[in-house]
């Protein structure tokens, strides 16, 4: 029994020489998302039913200026997360979804950016582009949105911890 022990650990130590934790990982996984648009719109909150519309490319509208929404790349875990959240599918299902959708004739899906930091400067730049980001990404010119009446930090935000 002490030999097992004392194996386990060894194998455990080797496991964590050869695969160390990266500083920040287990912190960043659990950030909420944040749903942001440019600093100079006048939106400060949003219904999850209108994001939801953006975002399966039906018109959406927010005091009366059209939605434009913009993804983070497939794969990514805040898309991941977005897409479960937002459209109820995992990242297998997202595509069929489309497709699904375009064979109807039901819209288009939102464009994808290839990176946060394109994201972020598209959002700050286009009037009525909306995307999703983790809080490291926010800069001065975007606008953080509440959903539904509800911060990041309080219970019920649908993108939160």
């Amino acid at each position: 029994m002490i030999r097992t022990t004392r194996l386990s650990a060894l194998l455990l130590l080797l496991v964590c020489m050869v695969f160390p934790a990266r500083p920040g990982a287990h912190a960043q996984a659990f950030q909420p998302l944040l749903v942001i648009v440019g600093s100079k719109t006048g939106i400060t909150d949003i219904s999850l039913a209108v994001l939801r519309r953006a975002f399966q490319g039906e018109p959406a509208e927010h005091a009366g200026k059209r939605l434009i929404p913009f993804n983070l790349p497939g794969g990514t875990p805040e898309r991941t997360r977005f897409d479960r959240a937002v459209l109820g599918l995992e990242p297998q299902d997202v595509g069929r979804f489309w497709i699904n959708r375009r064979i109807r004739d039901e819209g288009a899906p939102p464009r994808t950016l290839t990176s946060a930091e394109l994201a972020v400067k598209v959002v700050a730049s286009l009037p009525g582009s909306i995307t999703y980001v983790s809080p490291s990404m926010v800069t001065p010119n975007v606008r953080v949105l509440t959903v539904d009446g509800k911060s990041p930090t309080q219970a019920g935000y649908p993108f939160g911890l």
